[in-house]
């Protein structure tokens, strides 16, 4: 071959030196094309990513603690750390949790910051309330028997986030803070409501279970705890003295405390003609008149306390010491007692367990927030409806059970469960209506009475309602101790029981416990 025509054939098989640049430049910009395309992916990968993570997403997920093979994410355990914590800060002051500080900032023992505390707290509950649930489903209950219960809560924290100007969501996240969500509240919720199953079944086996001989041995030793005291007291308060003369000038301290000699001196007189007169035969409450004691907290005649701690501490010691109407002066920093001593005993007063049925009278509001007290026509209204009750009632055959199921049916007071039913109702109740206990301890009242009392608030501060209660007389049941007794032994029992179940779940933080509380 020719050297001429070799050199035209060589440039005939590659790419002259221009288009050579030119696919380079065009390999380039490909190349800067893919960069820019792989950069501008990841950064939208973290622009994602990072707006997960502000909605709080991942933390809600995250693992905040072990229980033993189970675990809870940093949603579940807030559940139960902000119901510890809305606990204290209920008390407030009165704890020294302030909330409107970090819950990290503030000591709540001289090692332990308030949110090291919600946390353990948190823990304990979270154990329990598992143990207890699973417990439940191992007894054989069912989350059919909670369904009602569990939809009235759901429904009532959604009344409560309308009523606060909140969405349902938002609301929760105010209550339980930002990492709980609707599905995780009905879990927890559901779950503490599988717990009380398990705890209440337990309680009453164990409340049920004790005999006799039990009672008689636990009160021998607890009987302090136990027994009726009865006595009577008049209480001489010294008063405040003036610091300043008429015309505002400050006294010296000597004058001061000359002033409260005097002052304390004429008390103490006064306290010693009561000791007189009422050893000489004089009652205690014509003291209290004459002396103008108004308050209860300074007299009392024949007062009944169960227990020996239930008696002031000023005078307990001294009291205890007494025989039979024998009567003492007790001197204290600020004042005089003048006391007397009547008996100790075992109360076996039978208690007695009835059944109701309410139909509350309808009230309104008024200007100050607080209730305004029915009509006559809201009474009325509510009479017809009552008079409707018992007279389906005595259309049936008028039987305890038949009540039972009316109660649970139609009455607007308990939850439908318990048949209307006040068990070991003592006559010295302070907790329930006096018309309530009036009917109850009327003279000759028999197991299957049956009639209506009318029941009407006290005050409009109270939260007492105004009502009908169509009444079921059941019968007398054991007295006020031996139910004393059993629950206490009943809640010791109950506790190691509850300890048991809770040391198969030991309790560990995980890395998500560390979103709550900053």
């Amino acid at each position: 071959m020719s050297a001429s025509r070799e050199k035209k054939q060589r440039q005939n098989t590659g790419p002259s030196d221009k288009s050579v640049k030119i696919q380079q430049e065009q390999a380039a910009q490909k190349r800067q094309t893919i960069v820019y395309a792989v950069v501008g992916g990841i950064t939208a990968v973290l622009v994602a990513a990072l707006l997960i993570w502000n909605s709080g997403f991942f933390q809600t997920r995250a693992v905040a603690a072990t229980l033993g093979d189970e675990t809870l994410t940093t949603a579940e355990l807030s559940y139960y750390y902000h119901n510890v914590r809305s606990t204290y800060a209920q008390m407030g002051v009165y704890v020294g949790f302030d909330t409107s500080k970090s819950d990290d900032e503030q000591l709540q023992s001289e090692n332990k910051t308030y949110r090291d505390f919600f946390l353990e707290s948190a823990l304990d509950d979270a154990q329990k309330y598992l143990a207890l649930a699973n417990e439940a489903v191992k007894s054989g209950h069912t989350e059919d028997e909670i369904k009602d219960q569990l939809d009235a809560t759901i429904s009532s924290f959604k009344a409560q986030a309308t009523a606060n100007g909140y969405s349902y969501n938002a609301y929760l996240r105010a209550i339980f803070g930002p990492y709980m969500t609707s599905d995780t509240l009905e879990k927890m919720v559901s779950r503490s409501l599988m717990a009380q199953l398990a705890s209440s079944e337990k309680g009453t086996e164990l409340y049920d279970g004790y005999q006799q001989s039990d009672l008689d041995a636990y009160y021998e030793e607890n009987g302090d705890t136990l027994d009726t005291i009865e006595y009577s007291f008049l209480y001489f308060a010294i008063p405040s003295v003036d610091t300043k003369d008429e015309d505002g000038k400050e006294f010296t301290e000597d004058e001061v405390n000359k002033l409260k000699e005097e002052a304390a001196a004429e008390t103490k007189k006064k306290a010693e003609e009561a000791l007189k007169a009422v050893e000489d035969g004089a009652e205690f409450h014509a003291q209290a008149d004459q002396y103008e004691l108004t308050s209860d907290s300074n007299h009392g005649d024949h007062v009944k306390a169960v227990g020996t701690s239930s008696i002031s501490s000023a005078f307990s010691e001294q009291l205890l010491k007494l025989g039979k109407d024998q009567c003492e002066l007790v001197e204290t920093d600020n004042g005089y007692y003048v006391i007397s001593f009547h008996a100790r005993y075992l109360d076996e007063e039978p208690t007695r367990d009835v059944r109701h049925i309410a139909i509350q009278a309808e009230t309104t509001t008024g200007e100050d927030g607080k209730a305004v007290a029915p009509t006559d026509e809201a009474w009325a209204a509510a009479k017809d409806k009552i008079d409707a009750i018992q007279a389906e009632y005595e259309a049936g055959d008028k039987s305890e059970d038949a009540f039972a199921d009316l109660a649970n049916a139609k009455s607007e007071d308990g939850d439908g469960t318990t048949g209307g039913l006040y068990a070991r109702v003592a006559s010295g109740d302070t907790h329930l209506a006096p018309e309530f206990l009036a009917w109850i301890y009327e003279d000759g009242r028999a197991a299957g009475d049956y009639g209506i009392i009318r029941h009407s608030a006290a005050d409009t501060d109270s939260n007492k309602y105004w009502a009908y209660h169509l009444m079921y007389y059941v019968g007398e049941n054991e007295p006020v101790w031996m139910g004393s007794a059993r629950s206490a032994l009943a809640n010791a029992a109950l506790t190691e029981w509850m300890e048991g179940l809770v040391a198969n779940y030991p309790a560990a933080q995980a890395g998500g416990a560390s979103y709550l509380g900053k």
